[in-house]
C-alpha cells in the first residue's frame, strides 16, 4: 500500500469534501452536503489505494448535490 493509504483518515476526508462542495454550492442545505460527502467517501473508503478517494468522492458528492439543487 502507499503511504497515503496508510494515513487515510475517513472523517478528515469527509470534512474536506464537505467544505469544498459547500463552497461550490452555498445555496445547498448543509445536511444534504454532509450526507452526500459521507456516502461518496464511504463508497471508496475500502479501496486498496486511497490516493484518489478524496478527488473521486468530491466529484460524486458535487454531482449529487448539484442534482438535488436542480430538483428543488
Amino acid at each position: 500500500m502507499t503511504q497515503r493509504a496508510e494515513g487515510f483518515d475517513k472523517e478528515q476526508t469527509i470534512a474536506g469534501v464537505e467544505e469544498r462542495v459547500a463552497a461550490r454550492f452555498p445555496e445547498a442545505a448543509p445536511d444534504v452536503i454532509h450526507d452526500e460527502a459521507v456516502v461518496a467517501v464511504n463508497r471508496y473508503a475500502d479501496a486498496p489505494v486511497k490516493d484518489f478517494v478524496e478527488i473521486i468522492a468530491e466529484r460524486d458528492a458535487r454531482s449529487a448535490v448539484e442534482e438535488s439543487i436542480g430538483e428543488d
